[in-house]
């Protein structure tokens, strides 16, 4: 005899959109402010980046990116309670923070030598070399952890039990997270990622099914 039982949730917590949101937000800090060289090049741009009166503001901001690179890991907690796909959902955002991090000192990193190297290094470092590091630094600072969430967002808008709304949103946000590169991109997945953020937060719990977890459980009710 058939008897009906509960479906089985899983939910993301609190404080995985509070992960999500404190990474988004320090991370765009540091990519929009802090001046480092990327995109096309500029000799000014490159100048002004190097200058030793730049330093300390530009290593404070990559200094907060690094820092708020590490919420991915609370973002990560909150996905390992998804079933079957929880795990390696969680090792994704916690590569993207490790990238994260990583892309942020090297970034940063360039303006601290400039600062502690003075006009030696200043002025003996070729402006297109530094500029190749601070390259690399912000794609793997800002589109190293783009592109793992984006990965994530679109495997929950497949499988995440979400609402409508919020697949439609994790589709567009996965996309546009992977092809963060293209510049343009990236502020649509961030503004994707406080949009998550926010509904996580708000709505203080999210359910998750995986569909053979469903059936296994409805059948053991039979």
């Amino acid at each position: 005899m058939s008897t009906s039982a509960p479906t089985r949730k899983v939910t993301l917590s609190r404080s995985a959109g509070i992960g999500l949101l404190i990474y988004s937000l320090a991370t765009s800090a540091a990519f929009l402010f802090s001046g480092s060289p990327g995109g096309d090049y500029s000799d000014g741009q490159v100048a002004a980046y190097l200058a030793g009166a730049h330093g300390p503001t530009a290593f404070a901001l990559w200094y907060v990116a690094a820092l708020g690179a590490l919420a991915l890991v609370l973002f990560a907690a909150g996905l390992r309670r998804l079933p079957a796909t929880g795990a390696p959902l969680a090792a994704l955002a916690t590569i993207g923070a490790a990238v994260s991090v990583t892309g942020a000192w090297l970034s940063g990193g360039v303006a601290v030598a400039m600062a502690e190297g003075g006009d030696a290094v200043r002025t003996g470092i070729p402006h297109p070399a530094a500029y190749v590091l601070t390259e690399v630094g912000n794609l793997m600072a800002v589109c190293g952890p783009a592109l793992c969430v984006g990965v994530i967002a679109l495997v929950l808008a497949v499988r995440g039990g979400v609402s409508v709304w919020l697949r439609v949103s994790c589709a567009i946000g996965g996309v546009c997270g992977i092809l963060a590169p293209y510049f343009y991109t990236y502020f649509i997945y961030t503004l994707f990622t406080l949009v998550l953020g926010v509904a996580l937060v708000a709505a203080r719990r999210v359910k998750g099914a995986d569909d053979e977890v469903e059936k296994k459980l409805l059948r053991s009710a039979s």
